[in-house]
């Protein structure tokens, strides 16, 4: 189900005005797509853009949003400005979805019983080299996220993009090759222990020789 956000008109476009707005309680926004030969400029609520922009699939989130002059139309939140220090929200940017025509997503990845998966309990070491894939997908298909359940993983098991579930539409960016999640064997001990081009059994070697010698001469 899609969120509902209302954008309100503004006039001006400088930083002036932006502090100003964003002093009431609301943030700039930017409106654009297909459809529009010039963006539409305005301004939304900070307390509801701010449950979408600080959610974990806000990338995915299908927002309606209405538009100064009444219209509706089905949008994705593609940008979101923040203050460096505080992370306050700045400004954002919509971008209008048309159901016909596929858009790209970087989809978020969770995953589910990472703590107690069969490997992990056995010592590995759980990784996650990919937090979100990107696709080019259809409007309709878009998955909020993809949801690995790492339970039954081994040590040394991985798991790659091409194995998880996609949309009919999808068109993978990410290339499918790529290693999503895996359980890394641990170092053993042997392998902790093996003595390096300098190590100190060698040092020792050399060091007794050396007193051998020096008792001698005495």
């Amino acid at each position: 189900m899609a969120v509902k956000i209302k954008m309100t008109g503004r006039a001006g476009t400088g930083k002036g005005t932006c502090r100003k707005l964003r002093a009431r309680g609301v943030a700039p926004a930017v409106f654009y797509g297909p459809e529009f030969r010039e963006s539409v400029v305005g301004a939304v609520d900070l307390k509801e853009i701010s449950r979408v922009a600080n959610a974990p699939n806000r990338e995915t989130n299908m927002i309606d949003l209405e538009l100064p002059d009444g219209r509706v139309e089905m949008v994705l939140l593609r940008e979101v400005q923040r203050h460096a220090l505080t992370q306050n929200i700045l400004h954002v940017d919509f971008y209008q979805l048309m159901k016909d025509r596929k858009v790209k997503v970087a989809v978020p990845v969770r995953l589910l019983n990472k703590d107690t998966s069969h490997g992990v309990k056995m010592g590995g070491i759980l990784e996650q080299p990919l937090r979100d894939i990107e696709m080019m997908v259809l409007p309709r298909e878009i998955p909020s996220e993809i949801v690995i359940d790492a339970a039954k993983m081994q040590l040394g098991d991985e798991k790659f993009v091409r194995e998880l579930q996609m949309p009919e539409s999808a068109e993978l960016v990410t290339p499918e090759d790529s290693v999503v999640v895996m359980i890394a064997r641990p170092r053993s001990v042997s392998e902790a222990a093996e003595p390096t081009d300098e190590s100190p059994a060698e040092v020792e070697v050399v060091g007794k020789g050396k007193r051998k010698e020096e008792a001698s001469e005495e």
